[in-house]
């Protein structure tokens, strides 16, 4: 596959952010007088739409209330955000190709501004498009707002929900094993690829375009 455009997810697949993540959840949990998660327990069960997680969890609560519940502790955390170890490598990689990245998060837009000054990367996005509730509706729109070509496109996301996401778009799907899901449950949706992180990914990349670089 020629790669010429590059979707990321934010959480799990460019910075970690399981720790703070999991602190306000529970919080959210105790709250609706729900027992907290362990961490394998969360890996296992936490899922996107994030209504869906909470769905029978806290079914009194409408998203906004569960948001707004949320993101009142998780300010309290985020600055124990940090940055995968191969993120900043990956993005100077695509620069340097001149491939375009953009991001899709379900991340509020106030804790992605935050953390990508902190770490210095708003310059390597050619668009974020922050707080999606459901990516596997957006991704067209994403696609179509960019004239994007699906097949030059490739999802990369550390979630079912980022391949499911990529699939109903058309695009090319690489799960990374650096964030929240485990391996099995990815597999089971059939990536083009399963990385472990963004550098193994820049790896296969660089070898795709090598090799294509010969056949031409």
């Amino acid at each position: 596959m020629r790669i010429r455009n590059v979707i990321l997810d934010w959480s799990g697949t460019m910075v970690d952010d399981l720790a703070p993540v999991l602190k306000t959840t529970n919080h959210v949990l105790q709250s609706c007088g729900q027992p907290p998660l362990s961490r394998a327990e969360f890996r296992r069960e936490f899922c996107l739409p994030v209504r869906e997680f909470y769905r029978d969890r806290a079914p009194h609560l409408t998203l906004a209330e569960l948001e707004q519940r949320f993101l009142a502790e998780y300010v309290k955390h985020r600055d124990e955000i940090q940055l995968l170890p191969h993120t900043r490598a990956f993005l100077e990689f695509c620069a340097s190709a001149r491939r375009a990245v953009f991001v899709a998060s379900s991340a509020d837009a106030g804790t992605y501004d935050r953390q990508m000054r902190r770490f210095d990367l708003h310059r390597f996005i050619a668009k974020p498009y922050i707080g999606l509730d459901d990516k596997t509706r957006q991704i067209h729109h994403i696609l179509a707002e960019n004239r994007l070509s699906p097949r030059e496109t490739l999802f990369v996301g550390d979630m079912e929900h980022d391949i499911a996401a990529g699939k109903a778009g058309g695009v090319h799907t690489c799960a990374v094993l650096s964030g929240y899901s485990h391996v099995e449950p990815l597999r089971a949706l059939q990536p083009d690829l399963i990385c472990e992180h963004l550098g193994e990914l820049q790896t296969v990349l660089t070898r795709q375009e090598t090799s294509y670089g010969t056949d031409r």
